[in-house]
């Protein structure tokens, strides 16, 4: 009869075994004794579901509540905000969602308000002039307005204007949001989940002049075209060697942050943080003999902002 049981128990765990194969289960037994703990563990195989028809690029997940509300020994009640969650995807998954995201702008023409200024901060000049290095930070700051399709700082688009989309939403007159292929410029890329919503966030290493048409910075971020500068920065000295003068933007702790409506898929924000490092170094070429006339240096942090989608 004790023969029998043991088999009618070993017959049931077999058939609990086998129902559960088809679903990916990891079962872990633990036992304690007097001893450490011993775990054993049984890997289940995972049959993955057949794929659909479209590709899917964000994977759903569990989140937490918004505030979870936790008890301290004193009895101090403290709200901890959980409200995203980082998904378990790759960087190049991001990135892939983020494209399709920014793509999907430039297709349907969504109104919006774009908003773009800047700060600038560590202005100095060694042997120059602070005042010219303001001057030229200046340029810079216009120069990227006019980049992004219009000097106005905040500007308003309405909804199917795709000529106005294309010229003011990244990247500038072009087709696509998004052409990056080159990963290594990327330090980082996660989403995040509160739900409802989506949150992309994107960082990069630091760049050193990257080509404003042609460069892997370029086909993601909205670098400044150094030579568009040169003119306007030779005005303000005569320089009898043009080719005598040192100016390096270096761009450091840039960051994209997108929030994505989480049942259309589609963009509710977008920022765009560029942080250049500016060097001049311009020499004066008298013949008789050489200095350097200009030696000065700033940072500018330009904010880019999208917000205000009209999807009508």
């Amino acid at each position: 009869m004790k023969t029998f049981k043991i088999i009618a128990v070993l017959c049931a765990f077999v058939l609990v075994i086998t129902s559960l194969c088809s679903c990916g289960y990891e079962i872990s037994i633990r036992k304690k004794g007097e001893g450490d703990e011993r775990t054993t563990t049984i890997m289940l195989d995972d049959l993955s579901a057949p794929a659909g028809d479209e590709p899917i690029y964000i994977p759903d997940a569990a989140t937490l509540p918004a505030e979870e509300n936790t008890t301290t020994s004193g009895g101090a009640n403290i709200q901890v905000d959980t409200s995203y969650q980082p998904m378990a995807m790759s960087a190049s998954d991001v990135i892939q969602f983020y494209k399709s995201a920014m793509d999907d702008v430039k297709v349907r023409a969504p109104g919006y308000v774009r908003n773009e200024y800047q700060e600038v901060s560590d202005v100095e000049a060694g042997n120059g002039d602070v005042q010219l290095m303001n001057r030229i930070l200046n340029l810079v700051g216009t120069e990227l307005l006019k980049d992004s399709g219009d000097e106005e700082a905040t500007i308003q688009i309405m909804a199917h204007d795709d000529i106005a989309v294309r010229e003011t939403f990244p990247l500038y007159n072009k087709d696509v949001g998004c052409e990056l292929t080159d990963m290594s410029i990327v330090k980082s890329a996660v989403c995040y989940s509160n739900g409802s919503t989506y949150k992309i966030v994107i960082t990069f290493d630091d760049i050193l002049n990257p080509d404003a048409k042609d460069s892997a910075f370029a086909d993601i971020m909205t670098p400044i075209d150094r030579d568009a500068l040169s003119d306007p920065i030779e005005e303000y000295l005569v320089v009898l060697d043009l080719n005598s003068y040192k100016f390096d933007m270096n761009y450091t702790n840039c960051e994209i942050t997108c929030i994505i409506d989480k049942q259309t898929n589609r963009m509710t924000s977008l920022k765009h943080k560029m942080i250049m490092d500016i060097e001049i170094v311009m020499n004066l070429d008298l013949i008789l003999f050489q200095t350097n006339n200009i030696k000065a240096e700033g940072k500018i942090v330009n904010f880019l902002e999208y917000y205000n989608f009209d999807w009508t």
